[in-house]
């Protein structure tokens, strides 16, 4: 069993060790050559995959300024199950600059995403609480097998929060498996964790994730 938890204050548990389950499914589709918009639906599951920990809804649209950037941005409403089972609604929305490269059989990809959540639809409120966040992500693939596309990929997440200085709060390692077998969509299995920063008990969660995407 991994789940493990830290009593910080008589209102507060940390979660210092855990094992996860991210799953979910996406609808893609592509127009007027460039862009792309996406809808997608996730349900995220913590304790040992034993309880759910939040589901989400997500749109997306992206436009291809060229043959190796992009341009992108989304809206999610998160549903966040609280310690006393409870549902609280999180709002967040995203801008992204991409970039694609090719190096022989590997193709390289990064994303820089600019986010920001706060509670229920309080987007353009702006003294309501928040989180923003700078996120720089690396990845890299295979691409000279059949339908198959190996991949690892790091992530870095900086945190800005009220009255705080920025810091740097976890960063992100996945390996996985991208399968494309045909009309029938594409599948994306993979396995990592996330391990935070600049804490004295630093959380390390492990991930499972298991993703659908059919593109139209």
């Amino acid at each position: 069993m991994l789940a493990a938890i830290t009593i910080v204050n008589a209102q507060e548990t940390k979660v210092i060790k855990d094992l996860r389950l991210w799953t979910g499914a996406k609808i893609e589709k592509t127009f007027a050559k460039d862009w792309k918009v996406s809808l997608e639906q996730e349900i995220r599951f913590k304790q040992n995959i034993s309880k759910i920990n939040n589901t989400f809804t997500e749109v997306g649209l992206r436009y291809r300024i060229s043959k190796n950037f992009a341009l992108g941005g989304g809206f999610r409403y998160t549903w966040d199950k609280k310690q006393d089972s409870t549902y609280q609604g999180l709002s967040r929305y995203n801008f992204d600059l991409r970039y694609k490269g090719r190096l022989n059989y590997i193709n390289i990809y990064y994303r820089l995403r600019y986010q920001k959540e706060v509670e229920d639809f309080a987007i353009f409120d702006l003294s309501a609480p928040y989180i923003k966040q700078l996120r720089n992500r690396v990845t890299i693939r295979l691409n000279n097998l059949k339908n198959i596309e190996p991949y690892v990929s790091g992530e870095l997440f900086q945190i800005f929060t009220p009255y705080t200085k920025p810091q740097f709060g976890y960063y992100r390692i996945l390996a996985g498996i991208r399968y494309e077998p045909g009309r029938i969509g594409e599948f994306n299995v993979a396995w990592g964790f996330n391990r935070e920063l600049s804490s004295s008990q630093p959380a390390m969660i492990y991930m499972f994730k298991i993703n659908y995407t059919y593109k139209l």
